[in-house]
């Protein structure tokens, strides 16, 4: 038996690792979703709880440049082409039309969090962003304690910008940083020296942001444990708030662009497991709480408050500090999620998009209402993401259910990976993911609750196009 200096069984996870599984930003995935009406998806928004407080995401789907590693929906449209000032501007509009027209059946509830993603939401002008910020503040009640934040491309703004961001309200920024290393960065077509992330991060200290993110990225081509040694050591000396510390998805049959990547140069799952336990050492030992599947937090940010409170929630932004709130989306391709109800996501096509809101259309295009076992479900995994163990007691008072017989078939799946060191079990059926090796694996076990997937699928992966698990 080979193990690794952390104590990992490297037979077992071999054994695990390199599958085709959801990293469950939501349950159930979009994979499972339908196509939806608009009076269906009318008379799903009408039903969330008015007692639920409010999250806000707007996707900006506009870049300069594709970035080759790309998942997300993006439209590549360089300044000055053809039509791209009317394209942008429509865009705009259709975001402010569309806030008008949700504004309407959620006044009075309060509005919590802002994000705006994307794409490169700072691709859109000062002025423009300024527009779709009042439109927010005009139709909603925001907290005077909201965080309101924003994704920065380093390469697109300079000191300007960003003072005109945080005199907007704007409190928190993400960076999308990947990597450093200069190889890797062409690679990726993502080239942004060190020096223009530290002078944007400089410049968001002294502006007063009360919070910086990076978004980091391991195993994609020309990594190596060493670059990704420096990688984190420079992000230790910038000292970000927050960090989230992602595992490549590499689904090239989904994305195309990823297709153009180097595939011979990608690390091995072996290489990619010693990226992510080098990442856990040192952010810890740089004093960082990690925080879930992939995320990092200093003890005094939010982040790490939620986590420790147990409010911490997982969206399709990641790691939030979200808990107990709807999640509503604007903007081509986004996602609201109306707890206990269900979700609904506009369609992905920019036009389309445009011209649905421009005529008083919902531009919702599918979406999935929650059954009684889907949102038993979500929360269990809902837990185990975020505190890395799954409750029973908090799902048999919330739910009214026996959990050792709800949960029959998948506790006996529990009792092989506790086997093989993947999680521990309580007397009560509670589960527990090891550390380092359960953490490591941990789409694997919250596999085996996913009802959609193939029962077998936590240890033989699933047909459809999920990123590796490992």
């Amino acid at each position: 038996m080979k193990r690794h200096s952390d104590g990992i069984d490297l037979d077992v996870f071999r054994r695990y690792a390199g599958l085709s599984l959801p990293r469950h930003v939501s349950y159930p995935m979009p994979t499972v979703w339908h196509e939806m009406e608009a009076d269906e998806a009318g008379a799903m928004l009408s039903e969330r709880s008015s007692a639920n407080d409010l999250s806000l995401y707007l996707h900006i789907p506009f870049c300069e440049q594709l970035c080759r590693f790309c998942a997300c929906n993006r439209v590549i449209q360089k300044h000055g082409a053809p039509r791209a000032a009317e394209r942008t501007e429509a865009y705009v509009g259709a975001i402010v039309r569309e806030i008008l027209q949700v504004a309407e059946s959620l006044s009075g509830d309060n509005l919590r969090q802002i994000h705006f993603g994307g794409g490169t939401p700072t691709y859109l002008s000062s002025e423009q962003l300024g527009r779709i910020f009042a439109a927010i503040r005009e139709k909603m009640t925001l907290a005077p304690d909201a965080e309101i934040a924003i994704e920065v491309d380093p390469r697109v703004v300079d000191q300007a910008s960003l003072q005109a961001l945080r005199e907007m309200g704007f409190n928190r920024v993400s960076l999308g940083v990947q990597d450093f290393d200069h190889t890797v960065q062409q690679h990726v077509r993502r080239v942004q020296p060190y020096e223009m992330v530290r002078d944007v991060v400089q410049f968001c200290r002294e502006l007063g942001f009360a919070s910086i993110n990076f978004d980091l990225i391991y195993g994609m081509p020309y990594q190596t444990v060493e670059t990704v040694r420096d990688m984190i050591e420079k992000t230790i000396v910038l000292s970000p708030d927050r960090i989230a510390f992602y595992h490549y998805a590499q689904i090239p049959d989904k994305i195309a662009t990823q297709r153009g990547l180097d595939h011979t140069r990608m690390p091995d799952s072996e290489t990619k497991l010693e990226m992510f336990l080098l990442g856990l050492h040192m952010f810890k030992e740089a004093g960082y709480v990690f925080i879930g599947l992939d995320h990092f937090a200093k003890p005094h940010e939010p982040l790490a408050i939620a986590e420790r409170n147990g409010t911490l929630q997982r969206n399709f932004q990641g790691m939030t500090t979200g808990g107990g709130l709807d999640l509503i989306g604007v903007g081509g391709s986004s996602i609201s999620h109306l707890a206990d109800v269900g979700f609904l996501q506009n369609t992905r096509e920019t036009d389309e998009y445009i011209d649905a809101v421009n005529n008083g259309l919902s531009p919702v295009c599918r979406g999935k209402r929650l059954t009684d076992d889907d949102l038993v479900r979500q929360a269990l995994l809902n837990q185990l993401y975020c505190d890395g163990s799954i409750k029973p007691s908090l799902l048999e008072e919330r739910f009214d259910i026996t959990y050792c017989d709800y949960f029959q078939r998948e506790l006996d799946i529990m009792r092989e990976l506790e086997t093989d060191g993947l999680v521990t079990l309580d007397s009560d059926g509670g589960v527990t993911a090891t550390r380092p090796l359960g953490r490591v694996l941990i789409r694997n076990i919250a596999g085996v609750f996913d009802a959609y997937l193939d029962p077998e699928a936590y240890r033989v992966g699933d047909q459809r196009c999920f990123s590796a698990s490992a």
